[in-house]
């Protein structure tokens, strides 16, 4: 006596990767009273392409026996899609601290982080985001590595400058002094001005020359008010007391041997 051959009711072919083993539903119906079918099938994972295999796992009533059956249509195509990610977006600016600051860029579950995730230095920065096998991204721009730049701007520092912006000439350089504190421990900064030689008004500008300790860069800071205006005045020259101009012009002096009028 030949099994007797039941087709098998497939149900959704299309799934979305959420961890678990998933498979289009199976059914058979025995078509013989009181007895009823159980029935298995295989299933996938991961996000890909499948085939399920059905196949009688039990049958209760009657005779209870697999063996008085064959399946038809055992066997059904699937897929799996990869589940959608919301990429990050750039985070807030940071300030230079002196110390290491990791990026703030969380990639999402389904992604592994890459590229720049911490710095210490002023700078613009890519972080990167690749996607695993199982997931895609959810703005239509499929699987591939996504990179979120992030910034540590320089730290804003004000100069100081000296209070005496009047100066008379002297033949050297002159401008008010300048300084500046970073802020930042065990970061000195040097800081050097424009200067003027002769009389006259200016403007001192200020910038950074150089930065002793920690990460040694001008490039971590940004300097405020870094303008100044200041005057060198002519310098007073005292007239000679033994010289005499008369009504007419004519100078004369006294107290000076070898010379004439």
């Amino acid at each position: 006596m030949n099994a007797k051959p039941v087709a098998v009711t497939w149900g959704t072919t299309t799934f979305t990767y959420n961890g678990r083993a998933q498979a289009p539903s199976a059914s058979a119906t025995t078509g013989v009273t009181g007895e009823t079918m159980a029935v298995t099938r295989t299933t996938g994972t991961n996000a890909g392409s499948y085939t399920s295999t059905a196949s009688c796992s039990s049958v209760t009533g009657g005779r209870a026996k697999c063996s008085n059956y064959t399946l038809t249509g055992n066997t059904k195509a699937f897929s799996i899609e990869r589940a959608s990610m919301t990429a990050p977006s750039s985070p807030s600016d940071k300030n230079y601290t002196g110390k290491e600051q990791v990026s703030g860029i969380t990639c999402p579950t389904g992604s592994t982080a890459g590229g720049t995730t911490s710095a210490t230095n002023a700078g613009t920065y890519k972080q990167t985001c690749t996607p695993d096998g199982n997931h895609k991204w959810s703005d239509n721009t499929g699987t591939g590595i996504k990179e979120i730049t992030w910034t540590i701007n320089p730290k804003s520092v004000a100069v100081t400058w000296g209070t005496t912006t009047l100066f008379t000439y002297n033949g050297g350089a002159q401008a008010p002094s300048v300084s500046a504190t970073t802020g930042v421990t065990g970061e000195t900064m040097t800081v050097t001005r424009t200067t003027g030689k002769n009389a006259g008004s200016y403007t001192s500008t200020a910038s950074c020359s150089s930065v002793a300790g920690g990460q040694k860069l001008c490039s971590n800071y940004s300097l405020t008010g870094t303008t100044k205006a200041y005057t060198i005045n002519k310098q007073k020259v005292s007239i000679p007391t033994n010289l005499n101009v008369t009504t007419a012009g004519i100078v004369t002096w006294t107290g000076v041997s070898n010379a004439t009028s």
